[in-house]
């Protein structure tokens, strides 16, 4: 179901989802990943850790693309490699310190750059900002889509 309205709001959405990539992708740039890595080292920080079967799950990839991602992370310092020490079949991968940092460092800066759009907002439109992403949070939340503790 569409109308203007919705066409209205997903274009700003839009637009201002790209400013954000863009602003973002400056500071990930240089540090030679992929956007697949740096979606991998996202989603360590999310579940703390995964088997290189949940990546494959995740991204759509077979194992061995998995794992070709997961040696590329761990040669960049960024995740650690285990075996589980439930099932020594399974491999589980997690963040280093300077994935964790570097993950926290790229979210921070998100944050920042929306926290300054949003000071240059009036108090009216920033109030029905607020509205309007609760009241969407909700919706996603009763549609059992919600991510609990998770940051921009």
């Amino acid at each position: 179901m569409s109308t203007p309205a919705i066409e209205d709001a997903l274009a700003g959405y839009k637009k201002t989802h790209r400013a954000l990539l863009t602003s973002t992708a400056r500071r990930w740039r240089d540090l030679d990943i992929s956007m697949q890595q740096l979606r991998a080292l996202y989603l360590l920080r999310d579940e703390e850790e995964a088997s290189i079967g949940r990546l494959a799950e995740l991204f759509g990839m077979g194992l061995p693309g998995a794992s070709l991602l997961a040696d590329r992370l761990v040669r960049s310092g960024y995740v650690d490699r285990r075996t589980d020490p439930d099932d020594r079949r399974r491999v589980l991968l997690s963040l280093t310190r300077a994935g964790d940092r570097l993950v926290g460092d790229l979210r921070e800066g998100s944050t920042s750059q929306l926290r300054r759009w949003m000071a240059a907002l009036s108090p009216e439109d920033l109030a029905a900002l607020s509205r309007g992403w609760r009241a969407l949070a909700e919706v996603a939340a009763r549609h059992g889509h919600v991510l609990e503790g998770s940051a921009v």
